[in-house]
């Protein structure tokens, strides 16, 4: 099966699950107050038990010795992150919106992408298992950065705001997973167990009100359509360009360069649209730029893959 028809199902996947919220609006089984406790719900207690399950597993399976090793990895991804949040200062420049928070949601997009889901699905549809232990492994430099770097440049100028955004408890599940990993605290199976499944269960859940905010805002999406294709230029051409030249300039060991250069390609972060609900942003440009960078992808990864991979 190719590459191109694997990305084009995962999409439809994330898709078809758009499509559900929106059904669900459609008929008044959910409704604005419903998502808007839901994402709550979401963002506060399932993807805390993701965050510290996916850091704690991951540390706890590859072992001190190989994390001393593979440190490379997880501050790779955390720079790649960093990187993006540089440049989105002077590439906001060219945006013709002026409003506040559609500004600070482009930054946050220029340094957040889609890190996890549609990456493993092109790793393993090229290479197999090869390199999922690594994604797992930088997925963790991803993870802090998401809730570091990300929700403090949704703060945009307010640093009051941006420190407020950067001490919450996704943060703070992050560091606690580092210390219960790196100090060998054992989780007692079934809390282990609990965490797994509510925290796999925010992902697909996460989408489900993510298609209903997408629908009840439909009549927005089309706007300022300039500024999203210019999201989409920059997210899926300009920034991945500069990135993959970076890296073939470093001398990464190649699993990581692998991982890193896969990433790079992939669209906006679907669970963004969510975090704007809570720490500030533009649900309605999320919402465009979920839809025109996720599409787009379906072309810009599979030419990416070709013609930059040389790997």
């Amino acid at each position: 099966m190719s590459i191109t028809w694997q990305v084009f199902l995962a999409i439809l996947e994330t898709f078809f699950m758009f499509a559900i919220g929106a059904w669900c609006c459609r008929t008044r089984v959910l409704t604005q107050p419903v998502i808007d406790k839901m994402s709550h719900i979401l963002i506060d207690i399932f993807m805390p038990m993701m965050i510290f399950h996916s850091i704690y597993t991951n540390y706890t399976k590859f072992g001190v010795g190989q994390i001393q090793q593979l440190w490379i990895a997880p501050l790779t991804g955390f720079l790649m992150m960093l990187f993006g949040a540089a440049l989105s200062y002077p590439l906001a420049k060219l945006l013709r919106t002026k409003d506040h928070d559609h500004i600070v949601t482009f930054r946050h997009f220029c340094a957040i992408n889609n890190y996890l889901f549609l990456p493993l699905v092109v790793l393993q549809n090229v290479w197999g298992d090869q390199f999922r232990p690594t994604l797992f492994l930088m997925n963790i430099g991803f993870t802090i950065a998401f809730w570091t770097i990300g929700v403090g440049l949704l703060g945009g100028s307010d640093m009051k705001r941006a420190v407020k955004n950067i001490f919450g408890v996704n943060q703070i599940a992050v560091v606690v997973a580092i210390i219960f990993a790196l100090l060998k605290i054992p989780i007692p199976f079934f809390v282990e167990s609990t965490f797994q499944k509510l925290g796999d269960a925010s992902i697909p859940l996460m989408l489900v009100m993510i298609g209903g905010n997408i629908y009840l805002s439909a009549h927005k999406i089309f706007r300022n359509i300039p500024d999203a294709l210019y999201m989409s230029a920059v997210r899926l051409i300009l920034i991945p360009a500069i990135t993959v030249l970076i890296l073939k300039a470093v001398p990464l060991p190649r699993d990581v360069y692998v991982v890193a250069f896969v990433v790079s390609l992939m669209p906006v972060s679907v669970s963004s649209a969510l975090i704007t609900t809570k720490y500030g942003g533009s649900t309605e440009f999320a919402g465009q730029a979920i839809i025109f960078t996720t599409t787009l992808s379906l072309g810009t990864i599979p030419l990416f893959m070709q013609f930059l991979g040389n790997i």
